[in-house]
């Protein structure tokens, strides 16, 4: 009977107690529960043990106490913030906005961002996981809908491995076509890369990459005139657009070089990463390609009119045939006036091609051809500077068989005049065909 009046009174004052208390209780019931739950998930700390010869720590003691430390400073760390590109202070790699460009701000920023989405990042490494072999952009030029895949042109640089040890007419640079090549996309990602073909006279390299969505295929230009304003674009190793405002230029090369690039100048260009603008765009203010940069110490890039003549040839054969004359040349019109004015007092000629170099045992060379004669015609027509002339090689190879087996050598006509001899002659020469670099080789001590 007594029992049951205790039971009586028990539920008439839980009754009493607020509805908020009794929620507090079991609140504080459960973490109870959870603190239990996590100290048998955790480590337990051993107490230490006295040794008969002083204090010790127990090892397992001390790898408990590791482990419950590390636990406690991951529950202490700080969650990294998430970046959001339009809050994130960003510090271009080379600034455009600037005092000097303001007059280009408006119509230099549309032009680049124009151009920047066929821009991507390109690397190259000899083994899988290994450093990287060189790190330079690339140009989308093509998108397969079907296959969802896409080509990039870009630098024979990025798979480089050896230099002329004396210069490129020498031959002797080493390319590696089995480098593992990464495009890096726009968007972030990077996709392996499979190289397709590389041509070493050019320093050109066309990549096939996965990529899923249709891209913005770029525009070009095929005309740039002496002086004109350009802007060259890159990318770095973050994807960062790097945009370097300069002019164009037509100079005669020096002996390492080929005869068929234009120049960049500009004159505050003492970047120690323009690395990464080779095998970038050279593109005009209007957003249009006019060249691809190839890194070099005067800046030089690749005109669009041969750009576009290799990928033609390209798709075409599956390379990019070129004649080869055995010459190396210079052209009077970008020599010194005073030195312009010497040639045509003692000449009469103020236009053409002087002959600098030539291959010994070549059709050239055959045909009488000397240092110092000068080339007035090609096939026909006047000619005054080498990127004229290598324009005209290309389309020698344009409208010749399919079969690129056929291709095996050529006939050019070519108008000289023999400086010494002060004697104008034509001349047929039969030259070879080749996708290799061009190799003229004297050795450059010798004047």
């Amino acid at each position: 009977m007594s029992s049951d009046l205790e039971k009586s009174k028990n539920k008439r004052a839980m009754a009493a107690v607020p509805e908020e208390v009794l929620a507090k209780k079991r609140n504080l019931g459960r973490e109870e529960g959870q603190e239990e739950e996590e100290k048998k998930d955790s480590p337990a700390l051993l107490p230490m043990p006295r040794g008969s010869r002083g204090c010790f720590i127990d090892p397992r003691w001390l790898t408990a106490k590791i482990a419950k430390d590390k636990m406690d400073a991951a529950k202490l760390a700080p969650i990294p913030p998430v970046k959001i590109p339009t809050l994130e202070h960003f510090k271009p790699p080379p600034r455009f906005h600037t005092r000097a460009l303001l007059p280009l701000r408006e119509s230099g920023s549309k032009a680049a961002l124009s151009a920047a989405k066929s821009l991507v990042g390109i690397s190259s490494s000899l083994d899988i996981g290994s450093k990287p072999l060189k790190r330079c952009s690339g140009l989308l030029i093509d998108w397969d809908e079907e296959s969802k895949t896409c080509v990039v042109l870009t630098t024979a640089h990025l798979i480089r491995t050896k230099d002329s040890p004396v210069n490129v007419w020498f031959g002797g640079e080493e390319y590696t076509s089995n480098a593992d090549v990464t495009v890096h996309l726009l968007d972030g990602t990077s996709e392996k890369g499979q190289l397709l073909y590389y041509q070493p006279h050019y320093d050109l390299a066309f990549v096939r990459v996965k990529v899923d969505q249709p891209i913005q295929l770029p525009s070009f230009s095929e005309e740039v005139t002496f002086a004109e304003e350009v802007l060259r674009l890159g990318r770095d190793n973050m994807l960062d657009l790097r945009i370097t405002y300069g002019r164009a230029a037509y100079q005669n090369p020096v002996i390492d070089e080929r005869y068929h690039y234009m120049y960049f100048d500009c004159a505050d260009d003492d970047n120690d990463d323009d690395e990464y603008d080779s095998g970038g765009l050279v593109i005009s203010l209007d957003g249009k390609i006019v060249g691809m940069f190839n890194i070099s110490s005067r800046g030089s890039f690749i005109p669009s009119s041969i750009l576009l003549s290799c990928v033609d040839l390209w798709k075409k054969y599956g390379r990019i045939p070129r004649p080869q004359l055995g010459m190396a040349f210079e052209a009077i019109k970008l020599l010194e006036p005073a030195h312009v004015d010497k040639i045509w007092r003692m000449c009469h000629i103020d236009d053409g091609l002087v002959v600098q170099e030539v291959l010994k045992g070549s059709p050239a060379d055959k045909f009488g051809i000397e240092r110092g004669d000068i080339v007035e015609c090609f096939n026909g027509e006047s000619i005054s500077n080498t990127v004229e002339l290598e324009n005209r090689l290309m389309n020698t190879c344009k409208g010749l068989s399919d079969n690129y087996n056929d291709l095996i050598e050529v006939h050019v006509s070519v108008g000289v005049f023999h400086t010494l001899k002060k004697q104008r002659r034509i001349g047929e020469l039969t030259v070879s065909v080749s996708d290799l670099g061009e190799v003229i080789a004297r050795d450059p001590t010798v004047s």
